[in-house]
């Protein structure tokens, strides 16, 4: 039995993206004597979210950064977006990998059930389940902050020792929308269609060196909307589903390839 909240993937599939010429990159920078420590995705060359780092028993995190200050979308594709992809849609699938940076990913065309999530409050991964397995900042005494409103899509326990939580993270915040065009979406969801939105994603998973606490290991799934702000939005608002489409970057992510096919296990089909 699914918990009502997770995602709920209609197919997955591999793809080596060779040629692009897509706006977004991944980077990385050092820290202290590492030479690679920082994680960062990119929009026109400048940081728009810190990622995390490498190291795989400190905490999941990612913040927004100056650069997350517009959508990447393919123009022509907008109409078949808006009123939502079907697994029989794979070469639109194929076509979005233009915004998608090279590299080798795994892409879900899944159901999404977003829950808008104020900071600082008991529904906040960084206040509530983060801080149960790591504690607070050593340094801060604060939980992290991560300078974003974001959605949470569910989470799902995988075994006794691990849990799997999704996140859909805006590149622009709420307040950037368009009242107008939210409320077309809320109309298109009211209709019961479920129009498409569009992420890179990444796969971080983090445990503490040594803990007594069981779920202790955290897959953290963690999707950067690209296109559909509107559509999550409206979602969020009317409480019920749309779809997604996660190219997820099986190089990017603290985990092994073996662990990203395995999502595919690890959440329901219909």
């Amino acid at each position: 039995m699914r918990n009502a909240d997770m995602s709920i993937s209609t197919f997955a599939l591999g793809l080596d993206i060779t040629n692009s010429n897509s706006p977004l990159s991944f980077e990385t920078s050092g820290g202290g004597s590492w030479p690679v420590w920082h994680r960062y995705i990119s929009l026109n060359g400048q940081p728009a979210f810190e990622i995390g780092n490498i190291c795989n028993t400190c905490e999941f995190f990612f913040e927004r950064k100056e650069g997350a200050n517009a959508k990447v979308e393919i123009a022509e594709l907008a109409s078949q977006l808006a009123l939502g992809l079907t697994k029989e849609d794979r070469s639109s699938i194929e076509a979005l990998s233009e915004m998608i940076p090279l590299g080798n990913y795994q892409v879900h065309l899944s159901k999404v059930y977003p829950n808008l999530i104020e900071l600082g409050s008991n529904a906040d991964y960084f206040v509530s389940e983060q801080q149960r397995v790591w504690g607070l900042d050593g340094f801060w005494g604060l939980p992290h902050y991560p300078k974003t409103p974001y959605y949470r899509s569910g989470d799902r326990s995988l075994s006794k020792h691990s849990r799997l939580f999704e996140f859909i993270i805006p590149m622009y915040p709420e307040n950037w929308l368009n009242s107008d065009r939210l409320e077309a979406y809320l109309e298109i969801i009211r209709e019961g269609k479920m129009p498409t939105a569009v992420s890179l994603s990444v796969l971080d998973v983090k445990a503490p060196a040594d803990s007594l606490e069981e779920e202790c290991e955290h897959w953290c799934l963690a999707h950067y909307l690209l296109d559909g702000h509107h559509k999550m939005a409206a979602a969020a608002k009317s409480r019920c589903p749309i779809t997604m489409v996660s190219f997820i970057a099986v190089e990017h992510g603290v985990s092994s390839k073996a662990d990203v096919m395995s999502l595919g296990r690890n959440l329901d089909f219909y």
